[in-house]
């Protein structure tokens, strides 16, 4: 085997330091653009601090927007409780500051999870106040912003309601065809399938259908086994529809 001999290095080449030239390199070049290296610095620091304020003030907006939404369904239920108690005054002005505060919850944060919350809170109470226009104006703004899965659902089926409540020109169909789609998603979304049931039952009752609202009211029913007086009072006066009226002599 044939062995190479290594080539010496010349007192130059060992006197050379490569780690050392490259420092001196590093060096010069830092000093020459010293300006340049300081402003970029600077402005990543900057863009760190604004980062961190963003999400500093992001996070504080979306706890801003979840305690107003609790201050919102607290003042709902405050309402139900004066109602109950015959205090219809009191509890038509609270749901007016509850709207209200809702509204400006979901405007103020719309692409928030409780803005959306709100605006789908709000709906209710306007179903309530007879403020249809504004609710499904609303509910239609935010669904058409895609804001996922649930909220959708969600916003669907008080869409669906408002327009059946409203019953304009078109509004019983747009919202059968609503009802229609929420209540086929049973897997996903039980609960709002089965409020689009009973929807679909008062639609078919509306419409004279007797046999199509026992059956949607049925289906609602398999789902929530709901056993309220107002369930059973439906199913009741389901179940007479077709008695003939007795005749006192």
């Amino acid at each position: 085997m044939v062995h190479r001999t290594r080539k010496r290095l010349t007192k130059t080449e060992l006197k050379r330091d490569p780690v050392a030239e490259n420092l001196q390199k590093a060096w010069d070049f830092a000093r020459d653009h010293i300006k340049e290296i300081a402003i970029g610095c600077v402005v990543a620091v900057i863009a760190i601090l604004v980062v961190q304020t963003l999400v500093s003030t992001s996070r504080r907006q979306n706890e801003q927007a979840m305690a107003r939404y609790m201050l919102v369904d607290l003042m709902y239920e405050q309402a139900e409780q004066m109602a109950e108690a015959g205090q219809a005054q009191q509890a038509t002005s609270t749901l007016m500051q509850a709207y209200q505060l809702a509204v400006e919850t979901y405007e103020q944060n719309p692409t928030r999870h409780w803005g959306r919350r709100s605006a789908v809170l709000s709906a209710k109470i306007g179903i309530i106040l007879g403020h249809y226009d504004e609710v499904i104006e609303r509910l239609q703004q935010m669904l058409a912003s895609g804001p996922g899965r649930l909220a959708e659902a969600s916003a669907g089926l008080h869409l669906a309601i408002a327009l059946e409540t409203r019953g304009g020109e078109g509004d019983l169909q747009n919202a059968r065809d609503l009802y229609t789609e929420l209540s086929a998603d049973t897997a996903d979304f039980p609960m709002v399938a089965a409020e689009a049931m009973d929807g679909l039952s008062r639609l078919a009752w509306r419409q004279g259908d007797v046999e199509g609202a026992r059956t949607w009211l049925e289906r609602c029913l398999a789902i929530t086994q709901d056993t309220t007086a107002f369930m059973a009072y439906q199913l009741n006066r389901i179940e007479w529809s077709g008695v003939e009226p007795m005749v006192l002599q």
